[in-house]
């Protein structure tokens, strides 16, 4: 449930069961927000939306019942690294003999929604992946999956793949990708660093860049890209999976910390986060190889232009393992 983030770091656990219980029917209730996330996922036989319409329990809970529609399960899991009353009424409300949650670390008569409840760890200190997989503990599964990538439709790689092709520009040939749209303030970097971080890999990298936006976005992504000036190209995303499709065929983002960064590090890009108030700990794309960047002060509108250059400069294998030719 909830956002793009939080799906992706959940399907680990979801390609673990599937690999524990080949034979198993999976359903994914998921939000209308980041449904498109898993539908189109081989390993899950059906997902089912869910809206939220109203925050007064009695009405979710009746909302929650009419969306699954008296399914019968055997096993119900309330994935969150956390304790979610949300879901521990919802995995109650599914009718499964079996159901999985982590409870809270407060008596609450909602900890008893769980029959194979899951104490609670220190969350702060591990990233989501991980802490979505201890639920399997409760049903002893100990071969985990820890693996992030998506499925992306073949209409979406296509479409992608056309635009480069339009462009003169080659898949994965020294491909940088912006991500300029971000709901969140403090996560989002101004125009002008755009610019000058853009400039330096072009410059100094021989890189091509690529300007991502939603259609509200287009004048400030192409007021950058006329600024860049050359080697630069607006790629406009109307819904995530265009972005993924897009992203997959780049070699490196640059997007602030949310759902962007990690759809980039599920598609397989190497991402770098300029992250806000989020917990790096916690949100930060997944995989070692990615760079995370933060001030002090929380907001990713505080990180330079020399910030980020010096990070790429102090992490050879971005610039190495990208197959980068560099001049200057």
């Amino acid at each position: 449930m909830n956002k793009i983030g939080d799906m992706i770091y959940t399907i680990p656990l979801i390609k673990t069961l599937k690999n524990e219980f080949p034979e198993a029917l999976i359903t994914v209730l998921a939000e209308d927000t980041n449904a498109e996330i898993i539908k189109y996922e081989p390993y899950i036989d059906r997902v089912i939306v869910y809206k939220r319409d109203s925050r007064k329990y009695r009405n979710r809970f009746i909302n929650i019942i009419k969306t699954l529609g008296g399914k019968d399960f055997d096993l119900a899991i309330g994935v969150k690294g956390g304790f979610s009353s949300f879901l521990a009424a919802a995995s109650l409300l599914s009718g499964a003999q079996y159901k999985v949650g982590y409870v809270s670390r407060k008596r609450r008569f909602m900890n008893l929604f769980y029959n194979l409840p899951v104490d609670p760890i220190d969350f702060s200190s591990l990233h989501q992946v991980d802490a979505c997989l201890n639920l399997l503990s409760a049903i002893g599964v100990t071969k985990e999956v820890k693996d992030i990538s998506i499925s992306i439709p073949s209409r979406f790689k296509a479409e992608a793949s056309t635009f480069l092709k339009s462009k003169g520009l080659n898949p994965k040939e020294r491909l940088v990708i912006f991500n300029i749209s971000n709901n969140r303030e403090t996560s989002s970097w101004g125009p002008d660093k755009v610019i000058g971080l853009g400039r330096f890999l072009i410059d100094k990298y021989r890189f091509k860049c690529i300007i991502s936006g939603i259609p509200a976005h287009e004048d400030k992504a192409l007021n950058i890209c006329n600024k860049i000036g050359t080697d630069v190209f607006f790629f406009r995303t109307m819904n995530i999976m265009e972005f993924a499709a897009i992203t997959s065929l780049c070699n490196l983002l640059v997007t602030g910390d949310g759902g962007a960064s990690h759809v980039g590090a599920a598609t397989g890009a190497l991402v770098i986060a300029l992250f806000g108030a989020a917990d790096p700990v916690v949100w930060r794309p997944y995989g070692e190889q990615h760079i995370v960047l933060r001030q002090p002060d929380c907001d990713a509108k505080s990180i330079t232009v020399q910030n980020v250059i010096a990070a790429i400069e102090a992490n050879a294998h971005v610039i190495t393992g990208l197959n980068v030719q560099c001049t200057g």
